[in-house]
């Protein structure tokens, strides 16, 4: 039997029946709905509140600078508020904006919004050298607005503020992905490839639900042993990532709503249901697995390592609230993380056929008549390229997530205040002139030859997304890297092997267009899914891809229902709007031809 959900400190969770009640309109916890009448005195109060809060931020912040440093080049502002318009907050929309600040302002400047001071740096040297070389005074988080409770808690690692719960937290995700880089656990995304191929090729038209489900389910067999779980994540995820991102809740653009009491904030209740929903998930899965263990079934998993125990989770020291959100967070994060260079592959191979051909002819000389593994990498360094150029040209978090300062710093004479929220801003990183010629572009060669600046030797060993700076900087870099490694590599590889991926042609003979750059608005970007053509390459290939289903047990049939369980996607359906709400570029940029490419 499932444990109660434990509630975060500060924050109020709903039962089932409240949430019900909740959707249509009726109050929560006994709380009667109040009408937005100026008179009515929680109104007056809140509002006064949170007027005196703004203020008293907007004067702390205006502290005098120290003797011989300079302010940070600062985009104007409105005295006493900062700066609140012509600020894009979207991946898509925003990549073009900054583009025009950085021409202006240089590769790090500031602005001000309500008393919060924006630094934001759009070069590689410059993130390095505070991020990760003066990572202590850089290294925190800030309270999310709409999810007040989170940077304290003890919940999500990569929103948690630096203090013992982030250490705790840590040291348990190092230890589990350290010890997950067993055999076990990388035979998953194997298996799930074939998954993946199967469906490929019986609905190509249903390719962006099969990469999320692809993502979904090894991001459930590795929390959890069990690929079933997945279905609940695909809820989740698209609910955590609104929370979280800019275009979420309107607290998150306007920080003092925040301060406004919960018995007439819509945004705290809709977040109490968010979190509410993901614990239950989250517990439900660790129950499952504690069942497998005692009956001797269970799967090597997270969840599997710390109910074992053993090295390294005595230094953790999670309880049982803690750990089920340590492991479900770390699969949240890793569907999010990976779905979206895999919705970036497609549109890159649509836009770049050479590229494709070119993956195909390596992988054919290399593996023959079989799928690519992990082992063929060394040998695979053009299949290696385009999984690298791929996420550079389309960053999975084109603005990174914030840090926070905890101290005062000079940098280059230039004054950082203590609690300023620091972006580094990889979309512009990404496409530094000087280290990424024609940027925009799609160019795998600038990792294979060695005009490039960006080429290393050996073939072998590189290109690599070892220490690419799209996972992050200083002590918040992605921990899980070698699992995202192993899925893009394996999958792209598998998915170039089998099919050709191409554009849907017109009725005038003249391809569809493919969109270029639009996504969704979360803080992890995903392009918007398109039609396209995917083809088997051969009816080898074909009886290869049927076979090796099929012997594998891989399509299993829920009792009673037509619905394959590893189909995660058509049990849930309305999720997958996340990965095509879109933001589409402003009128006029890119100014390129969709047949630039054809």
């Amino acid at each position: 039997m499932a444990q109660p959900v434990k509630a975060a400190q500060g924050s109020t969770l709903y039962s089932y029946e409240d949430r019900l009640n909740a959707s249509d309109g009726s109050a929560v916890d006994g709380a009667a709905s109040t009408e937005f009448n100026p008179m009515n005195s929680k109104l007056v109060w809140g509002f006064s509140i949170l007027l005196v809060l703004v203020i008293a931020r907007i004067f702390t912040n205006r502290s005098k600078l120290p003797a011989g440093v300079k302010r940070l080049p600062r985009l104007p502002g409105v005295p006493w508020v900062g700066r609140f318009w012509g600020i894009p907050v979207s991946g898509a929309e925003a990549a073009w904006h900054f583009g025009d600040f950085h021409k202006t302002y240089g590769p790090i400047y500031e602005w001000e919004t309500f008393g919060v001071i924006h630094i934001w740096i759009e070069s590689d040297k410059i993130a390095r050298d505070l991020l990760v070389h003066r990572g202590k005074k850089y290294g925190d988080r800030h309270e999310l607005p709409a999810a007040v409770g989170v940077r304290g808690g003890s919940e999500i690692l990569p929103l948690m503020g630096i203090g013992e719960n982030f250490r705790r937290h840590k040291n348990f995700i190092h230890t589990i992905m350290r010890q997950s880089s067993s055999q076990a656990f990388y035979e998953y995304p194997a298996i799930e490839n074939k998954h993946t191929l199967r469906r490929l090729l019986e609905s190509p038209e249903t390719w962006s639900e099969s990469m999320i489900t692809h993502c979904a389910r090894i991001a459930a067999r590795c929390a959890w042993g069990e690929p079933k779980h997945g279905t609940k994540l695909l809820t989740v995820v698209p609910q955590l990532l609104k929370a979280v991102s800019p275009e979420g809740p309107l607290p998150n653009i306007l920080p003092f709503l925040q301060h406004i009491p919960e018995a007439i904030s819509p945004f705290k209740k809709q977040e109490a249901i968010r979190r509410t929903t993901m614990q239950e998930a989250f517990y439900e899965a660790l129950e499952d697995v504690k069942d497998r263990v005692k009956a001797g079934t269970a799967e090597q998993s997270w969840a599997r390592i710390w109910l074992e125990g053993g090295k390294g989770m005595e230094a953790s020291k999670l309880d049982q609230h803690e750990a089920a959100h340590a492991v479900g967070t770390n699969a949240l994060v890793a569907i999010a993380t990976i779905g979206s260079p895999l919705h970036s592959f497609f549109t890159a191979m649509c836009h770049y056929p050479s590229w494709m051909k070119k993956v195909q002819a390596e992988i054919d000389a290399v593996c023959g008549d079989r799928l690519p593994t992990m082992a063929d990498m060394p040998n695979l360094p053009v299949l290696r390229a385009v999984v690298k150029e791929t996420l550079r040209w389309r960053q999975p978090t084109p603005l990174g997530v914030p840090h926070i300062t905890t101290e005062e710093d000079i940098y280059e004479g230039y004054y950082i205040p203590k609690g300023a929220m620091v972006h580094a801003n990889h979309y512009l990183i990404s496409r530094e002139p000087n280290l990424y010629p024609d940027g925009n572009e799609f160019r795998p060669e600038r990792w294979l030859e060695s005009s490039w600046p960006t080429f290393k030797a050996p073939l072998t060993e590189y290109p690599s997304l070892r220490g690419d700076p799209g996972f992050g900087y200083g002590n918040r870099s992605c921990p899980g890297i070698e699992l995202v490694l192993t899925e893009l590599h394996t999958l792209i590889g598998a998915l170039v092997w089998a099919f050709d991926i191409s554009r849907v042609e017109g009725r005038v003979g003249h391809d569809n267009p493919v969109p270029w750059y639009e996504t969704n608005p979360f803080v992890i970007t995903m392009a918007k899914p398109f039609p396209c053509n995917i083809t088997v390459r051969s009816e080898e290939k074909r009886r290869y891809i049927e076979g090796g289903c099929a012997e594998g047990g891989l399509l299993v049939k829920e009792t009673g229902s037509e619905t394959n369980r590893w189909d995660v996607s058509r049990a849930v359906g309305a999720p997958f709007v996340w990965s095509g709400l879109t933001v589409p570029m402003a009128e006029g940029k890119p100014p390129r031809a969709y047949a630039a490419h054809v």
